[in-house]
């Protein structure tokens, strides 16, 4: 992993604590090796396999702000579906159609809408395209329009296509282009004669860019006929997401002149904050117990008005937030506000009080959706999806300072020798609890051996939790656990199965989680969220025995998550029914059956870490002691739970592998 680290670009400080630990240091976060948060949905999978099937070809006008879908692969109803033959690293794979875009509002700096395409060296699924080879560089992504019928249309009718671009992420910019390390953006137009012509390039020059406009017209006859497309083509490192490329505003219509990249739009530009304050996600008890007063007094999103001269433009908004679990919470108003944006505003800020929309106060878990729309009074239907935005928040049974998704990774600098390295956060509950386990999210990553790269090896962790000792965590752990990661995580997975304690951890007040790895262990990258910067905590790093609070060049949030149990510990009664059943298999293989062993019950149901149901007994088959779990139970750690004939719970841990 280490010489990974070195392509990448990972300071010398930091390759230097695996030899000889020294404190304060600095962190650098890395370009993601793999992206589980991309893996396609069935639902897209469906719409991309539909949209092969399409006959007629598009007309005009062309305009995708990338607002929709709010995260995946491009709309299959203007875009061509990833390829299945990506290039293979090696130079060997002629056939480059395109694919491997991907849309989410997860990556872009400023965009112009809320929504924006990346181009990077992840194929759609997140993996790498050339996972053989750390320092490989080569054409990675493509964006391919579907045929657009231009046949009817004449060379006069002064048909332009207009985008905006960016080199870089918020987790970088890509490296300087070179004869060894081509990294470009291209546009390119398809004629009649099925010859793709080149018409733009960028050359990244090492450098993070502001979104910039082009537009060119379309004044050959050869690109007039009724199969024509444009795509956009990326080149850069096939190893990881660092040289990327954002694209939006894509706008491909007759009637246009050379100067129409000036649009009468008003639009929001990111999501939603959290509706908490420092953290993601809670506990429902937490909240309940806390009230109020732990949600966000300053909850907004930014908004920008693409008109670049003129008067100021009047708008109202409007945030609401609703239940969506049963409960019927809501709606109800967090915001209302009303502003003239003036012409070329960029990034303003609409904010309100999440506290003016208390929420129930109940253990039960629930989760909510807020809601922020703006009034713009706009006419145009190509615009108006990106006048709203949303967030939903949960209350379960975990506090969450990420919001589900890595930009970028950390590794966990082991030492060469001496006790645990670790990483931790604090927390601070309202009333007194359990920790009963840990989530982390591991960025594998199938680099070669040789290269560094864990080439599918397990990796082992150690999570703990610590009391306070005078702002911050206390030298000896109240509990730790030993765990091997999974290598790979199952398909689309970001964190893996909690890590739960032999016994729940009680805490009160301000307490600490984290996790560590041995000396002379292995690196191991963990996921790192770039975005909401507002609930990210103070990140502390023990080396040597020693605690300190590094400094990380890119702010962002270590996913790592404490999964709670309501500080309710089981009751001698409630034990004897547990130990009372028993499980065969158990480990159990994925898609096979499993025997509960013990006395009668009337209904079995699979919960998962987070207690939520993933499968119960069929109606004709309640209380038969063979459960047929199905074949689509990813494997992880399941909790069945019993329901005895007189109404009591029992519950057994079920490994499924």
């Amino acid at each position: 992993m280490r010489q990974l680290l070195r392509l990448l670009g990972l300071p010398t400080l930091l390759l230097a604590v695996v030899a000889q630990a020294q404190t304060p240091i600095t962190l650098t976060p890395q370009p993601l090796l793999s992206d589980p948060g991309r893996a396609a949905s069935a639902a897209q999978v469906a719409s991309a396999q539909a949209s092969r099937q399409r006959t007629a070809a598009l007309g005009l006008p062309f305009f995708d702000d990338f607002t929709l879908p709010r995260d995946g692969q491009p709309s299959p109803l203007r875009w061509q579906p990833a390829a299945l033959d990506y290039p293979d690293g090696g130079g060997l794979t002629q056939h480059y159609g395109g694919g491997g875009a991907y849309v989410s509002n997860r990556l872009a700096i400023e965009p112009l809408t809320r929504g924006t395409a990346t181009l990077d060296g992840l194929r759609a699924n997140g993996l790498p395209y050339s996972p053989g080879s750390a320092s490989f560089y080569s054409k990675t992504d493509t964006l391919t329009s579907l045929p657009i019928d231009l046949s009817g249309v004449s060379v006069g009718a002064n048909v332009y296509l207009s985008y905006a671009w960016q080199a870089g992420t918020l987790a970088g910019a890509p490296v300087a282009s070179g004869s060894s390390t081509p990294v470009y953006l291209m546009l390119e137009f398809l004629d009649n004669a099925g010859r793709w012509n080149t018409i733009w390039t960028y050359n990244a020059e090492g450098k993070t860019t502001k979104f910039r406009q082009k537009i060119f017209p379309i004044n050959q006859a050869s690109y007039f006929h009724a199969g024509f497309r444009f795509r956009f083509r990326a080149s850069g490192n096939q190893a990881s997401s660092r040289d990327a490329f954002g694209l939006d505003y894509i706008y491909l219509n007759q009637n246009r002149t050379a100067a129409d990249t000036i649009f009468q739009d008003i639009a929001t530009s990111r999501a939603l904050n959290s509706p908490l304050q420092g953290y993601t996600a809670m506990p429902a008890w937490q909240y309940a117990a806390a009230g109020s007063s732990v949600l966000n007094p300053a909850m907004n999103t930014t908004v920008n008005n693409l008109l670049p001269s003129g008067n100021p433009t009047p708008i109202s908004a409007v945030g609401t937030v609703s239940e969506l679990t049963p409960g019927g919470f809501g709606p109800a108003t967090w915001v209302t506000s009303n502003q003239q944006l003036l012409a070329g505003a960029r990034q303003q800020l609409v904010q309100g009080d999440a506290r003016t929309a208390p929420l129930p106060a109940t253990a039960t878990p629930r989760r909510y959706r807020y809601t922020l729309a703006l009034q713009t009074n706009e006419s145009n239907p190509l615009t108006l999806p990106n006048d709203s935005t949303y967030r939903d928040l949960e209350l379960a049974d975990y506090y969450a300072f990420d919001d589900g998704t890595a930009e970028s990774f950390l590794p966990l600098p082991a030492v060469s020798n001496g006790p645990v390295t670790y990483y931790a956060y604090p927390i601070t509950v309202a009333k007194s609890d359990q920790v009963k386990a840990i989530q982390l999210a591991p960025i594998f990553n199938n680099i070669a051996l040789a290269q560094g790269g864990e080439n599918y090896q397990n990796r082992s962790v150690i999570v703990a939790v610590w009391a306070d000792a005078n702002g911050q965590p206390a030298n000896a752990p109240l509990a730790t656990k030993a765990f091997v990661l999974p290598n790979p995580l199952p398909a689309g997975r970001v964190f893996a199965d909690a890590i739960a304690f032999d016994t729940p951890v009680h805490v009160s007040g301000r307490f600490y989680i984290g996790f560590g790895q041995a000396s002379g262990g292995q690196f191991l990258p963990y996921g790192y969220d770039l975005n909401d910067t507002s609930t990210t905590p103070t990140l502390f790093y023990n080396v040597q025995n020693t605690w300190s609070t590094p400094t990380v060049t890119t702010p962002g949030t270590l996913m790592m998550r404490a999964v709670m149990n309501n500080g309710v510990l089981a009751t001698r009664p409630q034990q004897t029914a547990n130990v009372q059943f028993t499980l065969y298999p158990n480990p159990a293989p994925t898609g096979t059956t499993v025997v509960a062993s013990g006395p009668a019950f009337r209904q079995a149901v699979v919960l998962d870490v987070l207690g939520r149901p993933v499968w119960q007994q069929a109606a004709a088959e309640a209380g038969q002691p063979t459960l047929h779990l199905p074949a689509s139970l990813p494997g992880g750690i399941y909790l069945v739970q019993l329901t005895l004939p007189d109404g009591r719970l029992a519950t057994r841990r079920l490994v499924v592998e």
